[in-house]
C-alpha cells in the first residue's frame, strides 16, 4: 500500500457530477420501454375498513385496459430484515388480507396504455367499504378500545433494558429534572418523489425491475419471495436517484409488488410513478414520538441516573420500528457514563400512514429530549452546558454497554472545543440578550451515531476490481449511491491502494446481476462498509499486479511501490514499468500469461464503530411574534477520515438545514388520519432565504477498523440540530419548549405563559 495519500483526503469532483448537471442522468421517471403499459394505484378514502368487494367490470370495458392486481392476490411486504433469519419470522413479514388501515391504502393497481385511460379506468371502479373504527392517538392504541389494528394486537413491539440500579442512582442526585418530549411526523421531501418503478417480467419467468431504492439486493430478496422465485430469476436495477434519506430502504408500499404483478400478467414493461401528493401521504415518514424522561445528576455535574419511556407512533403498518426504537436505545445509553440508566419503548399501530427509515433513525428524536435535559441540568447546576458535557460523555477506551464492544475513536471533545471557538460560545453565553423584541441567544448539544449496522443486521459489503490490459480499472459494486457520492468515495479508496489515478477507475452502475452482494445504503455504512469491502478487493489485485511486475523487474514485489500508474523498485527508482505495459504484456504480449487481474472481496462490518459531533447554533427570537430565525450554526463532526472532505462538508451543511426543519418548521399535519399538507405548498420546507449561514468542521480521530480510519457522516449531520435550536432559544429568552416543531405560536404561548 502507498504510503502518501494520493487519493484519500482530496475533494475530487462527483463522478456523477457532469451527468447530473448537464441533465443526461436518467432517474427512474426518465425511463421508457417500448410496448410499456403505465400503472396507477387505486387508494382508500378510509382510515380503518374491511374491503369487502371490488368491481372492475365497467372499468374492464375499456380499450387500453390491460390488468388489475388487488390486495386479495397481492402481499403487502409489512416487517423487514426478519426472512433473513428463520423460517417463521419470515412468514411474518408479509400480508395479504383485504384491511385497509389508513387514508391512501392501496387496494388496487391497474395497468393501461396511457394515462389518461387510467385515470378514467379508476374512477370506473367500485369498492364495497365496511367502514371500521379507526384508531389515530398512539395513547388509545394502548388502551382496550376494541379496536384491533392487527391480529397480535396494537402493540407492534416492548422492550426494556436496565443498566445498573435506576433507583440507587436517583438517591445519589443532588437535581432531577423530569419533562415529556414530543417530535413531529417529519416527511422526507427529496428532491425525487418516493415511488417509482419499471416492472419487466418476461416469458422465461424473469423479472427485471428498476427502481430508485437503497437496498437493491434486499429488495431482489423481497419480490423473489413474492413471486416465488429464485433469486437468479429477479433482476434489481438502479438508476439515478434524486434524494432518499432512508425513504427508498425496501420496497415502496404498494409499489414495486403491485407493478411487477400487473407485468407478470400481461408480459409487458410496467411503469408506476407516485405523484407528490402520494409520496407525502402514503409513503413513510419519521416516527413521531412522545418521550419521558427522568434525569438525575450530582451537584458537582456527574450524571448518575436517566430514565428514559418511549412511546412511537409506527403508523397502519410496521418496517424499521424495531430498528428504530433499537437506535433510540444505542445512542442514548452509548453518549453520556451514566452508570444506572433503565430505557422501555413501546411502538404501537395507529391508523395513519407508515412510520419507517428517516435519516437519523430514532437518533434525532431521543437527542432532542436528552439534549434538551443536559441543558436543563447544568443550567440548575450553575455549569456551563459545554463543561458538563465534557465531564459526563464516554471517551474512547471505554466500553459500549449497549453495544459491548470497546470505543476505538472519539474525537467529540475536539469537535465541542474547536465548535465553540468557531462560534464565539463563551463570548456569546454571556452576551446580554439585546434589547428591543429581538433576544439572541447560542445553543449547544452534542450526538453520537452509530455507522452501519453491525451486531444489529446483516451487514455485508462485496467488490469486484478488475484491471484492465490498458491499465486502467473497473469496481464493480452495489453500494447504492442516493446523491450522498459514495461510488466517488470508493473510487478513491480504489485509486489509493491501486496506485492508479481517481481519472481512470470506472465504477459500475448498481444491477444485482453483475454487482456483487451490498446491504445498500442506511446508516451511514458506505464509506465505511463499502470502503472495507473495496479496500480488501484492491488489496488482493494490487498483490497480483505486483507479483507479475516483480517477475518483470527482477525484484521482490514486497519492495515495489505504485504511484500514478507507475511501477517502480522502492531501492532502485530507475527500476519501473507502467501498469499499462504490464498489463499489455501479462495479458496479450505473452500470450496472455494472466488474462485479466481481478481483486474480490465480500464480508461483514467487523464493528458499528460511533461517529460524534457538536452543533452550536445562534438564534434570534422576536418575543412580540415568537418568530425564530437561525442565524448561524456550527456544525463539528468527528468522521475518522474524511476521504473526501468537500463531500463531507455537503453532508454536514445538508444535515444542518434538515435538522432546522426538523426543529422548526417541518411536520405532516393529521386530521382524524387524513394529511392535510400533502406536498411543498403547504409542506413548510426551508426556502433558501431561510438557510443561515452553515459552518462544517472536520475532525478526524482515525477508526482502527475503517478504511483509512474512516467511519460515518450522512445520518449524524442533523441529529442534535433541534436540541442545539431549542437550547438557543431557551438561552434568548428562557422559556423551554420540548414540542416539535418548535413553532412561532408555540414559542409566543410559552413566552405569555411568563
Amino acid at each position: 500500500m502507498t504510503e502518501a495519500y494520493t487519493s484519500v483526503g482530496k475533494s475530487f469532483q462527483r463522478i456523477d457530477g457532469v451527468d447530473k448537471v448537464t441533465g443526461s442522468a436518467k432517474f427512474a421517471t426518465d425511463l421508457s420501454f417500448a410496448n410499456m403499459l403505465h400503472a396507477r394505484l387505486l387508494r382508500s378514502p378510509h382510515a380503518h375498513a374491511v374491503v369487502r368487494h371490488i368491481d372492475t367490470s365497467d372499468a374492464e370495458k375499456l380499450n387500453g385496459v390491460k390488468a388489475f392486481a388487488t390486495i386479495f392476490e397481492v402481499p403487502k411486504v409489512i416487517q423487514y430484515w426478519f426472512f433473513l433469519r428463520n423460517e417463521k419470522k419470515k412468514q411474518q413479514m408479509f400480508l395479504c388480507d383485504n384491511i385497509v388501515r389508513f387514508i391512501g391504502d392501496p387496494i388496487l393497481a391497474i395497468a393501461a396504455t396511457d394515462q389518461e385511460i387510467l385515470e378514467n379506468a379508476l374512477a370506473l371502479v367500485k369498492v364495497e367499504y365496511e367502514p371500521l373504527k379507526a384508531i389515530h392517538d398512539p395513547l388509545d392504541a394502548l388502551k382496550e378500545t376494541g379496536v384491533t389494528i392487527h391480529k397480535q394486537g396494537n402493540i407492534a413491539f416492548k422492550v426494556k433494558k436496565e443498566f445498573g440500579n435506576i433507583n440507587a442512582g436517583f438517591e445519589t442526585a443532588d437535581v432531577i429534572v423530569e419533562n415529556t418530549y414530543h417530535t413531529s411526523k417529519q416527511k422526507h421531501a427529496s428532491i425525487e418523489p418516493i415511488g417509482t418503478c419499471v416492472a419487466d417480467f418476461q416469458s422465461n419467468g424473469r423479472l427485471t425491475l428498476y427502481s430508485s431504492t437503497q437496498l437493491p439486493h434486499w429488495s431482489q430478496h423481497y419480490l423473489a419471495e413474492i413471486h416465488g422465485l429464485s433469486l437468479n430469476a429477479v433482476r434489481v436495477i438502479k438508476p439515478y436517484t434524486g434524494g432518499a434519506f432512508g425513504g427508498r430502504c425496501g420496497l415502496i408500499h404498494g409499489l414495486e409488488a403491485m407493478c411487477s404483478v400487473l407485468s407478470r400478467k400481461t408480459l409487458r414493461p410496467v411503469k408506476m410513478s407516485f405523484s407528490r401528493t402520494e409520496d407525502f401521504s402514503a409513503t413513510e415518514s419519521r416516527h413521531p414520538m412522545t418521550i419521558r424522561m427522568k434525569t438525575g445528576a450530582t451537584k458537582e455535574g456527574i450524571l448518575v441516573a436517566n430514565e428514559v419511556d418511549i412511546l412511537s407512533d409506527t403508523g397502519a403498518y410496521g418496517t424499521h420500528y424495531i430498528g428504530v426504537i433499537a437506535d433510540c436505545l444505542s445512542t442514548g445509553v452509548g453518549l453520556y457514563k451514566i452508570p444506572h440508566y433503565s430505557f422501555q419503548g413501546t411502538v404501537v399501530y395507529t391508523n395513519k400512514s407508515m412510520s419507517g427509515a428517516l435519516r437519523g433513525y430514532g437518533n434525532p428524536q431521543m437527542n432532542f429530549a436528552q439534549e434538551s435535559q443536559m441543558d436543563i441540568i447544568a443550567q440548575k447546576i450553575n455549569l456551563d452546558p459545554m463543561e458538563f458535557r465534557l465531564k459526563n460523555y464516554r471517551p474512547a477506551g471505554e466500553m459500549d454497554p449497549v453495544l459491548n464492544g470497546m470505543i476505538l475513536s472519539n474525537g467529540l471533545e475536539e469537535c465541542l472545543k474547536k465548535g465553540a471557538a468557531s462560534s464565539g460560545w463563551k463570548e456569546k453565553r454571556v452576551r446580554p440578550p439585546g434589547h428591543g423584541p429581538l433576544k439572541k441567544g447560542i445553543g449547544l448539544s452534542i450526538m453520537l451515531h452509530g455507522t452501519g449496522a453491525a451486531r444489529a443486521l446483516p451487514d455485508p459489503g462485496s467488490a469486484t476490481i478488475m484491471i484492465h490490459s490498458d491499465g486502467t480499472a473497473c469496481l464493480m459494486t452495489a453500494a447504492a449511491d442516493e446523491g450522498q457520492g459514495s461510488r466517488t468515495v470508493l473510487a478513491q479508496v480504489a485509486s489509493q491502494i491501486l496506485g492508479i489515478d481517481f481519472k481512470d477507475i470506472r465504477v459500475s452502475d448498481t444491477d444485482t446481476d453483475i454487482t456483487p452482494l451490498d446491504c445498500g445504503t442506511h446508516g451511514s455504512r458506505q464509506a465505511y462498509c463499502g470502503g472495507l469491502a473495496v479496500r480488501d478487493a484492491a488489496v488482493q489485485a494490487r498483490e497480483k499486479i505486483l507479483v507479475h511486475a516483480g517477475n518483470i523487474l527482477k525484484t521482490k514485489s514486497n519492495q515495489l511501490r505504485i504511484e500514478s500508474g507507475i511501477i517502480f523498485d522502492a531501492f532502485n527508482l530507475d527500476n519501473k514499468i507502467s501498469m499499462k505495459d504490464l498489463m499489455q504484456k501479462i495479458q496479450i504480449q505473452d500470450m496472455g500469461i494472466c488474462a485479466q487481474i481481478i481483486g474480490s472481496a465480500s464480508g461483514i462490518a467487523p464493528a458499528m464503530p460511533g461517529y460524534y459531533g457538536a452543533v452550536f447554533a445562534e438564534v434570534e427570537v422576536n418575543i412580540r411574534t415568537g418568530e425564530v430565525k437561525v442565524l448561524r450554526l456550527t456544525s463539528a463532526y468527528d468522521v475518522g477520515k474524511a476521504i473526501n472532505p468537500e463531500l463531507v462538508r455537503g453532508q454536514i451543511v445538508g444535515g444542518g438545514v434538515m435538522g432546522i426543519g426538523f426543529a422548526l418548521t417541518e411536520g405532516l399535519l393529521l386530521d382524524k388520519g387524513h394529511i392535510v399538507n400533502p406536498g411543498f405548498s403547504d409542506y413548510r420546507l426551508l426556502r433558501a432565504c431561510d438557510v443561515p449561514p452553515v459552518i462544517p468542521i472536520i475532525v478526524e480521530s482515525n477508526e482502527p477498523t475503517g478504511p483509512f480510519g474512516a467511519k460515518g457522516i450522512g445520518e449524524g449531520a442533523m441529529v442534535n440540530v433541534a436540541s442545539a435550536v431549542a437550547n438557543a432559544i431557551y438561552h434568548a429568552v428562557g422559556v423551554r419548549l420540548t414540542d416539535l416543531c418548535m413553532t412561532s405560536e408555540k414559542i409566543l404561548g410559552e413566552l405569555q405563559k411568563h
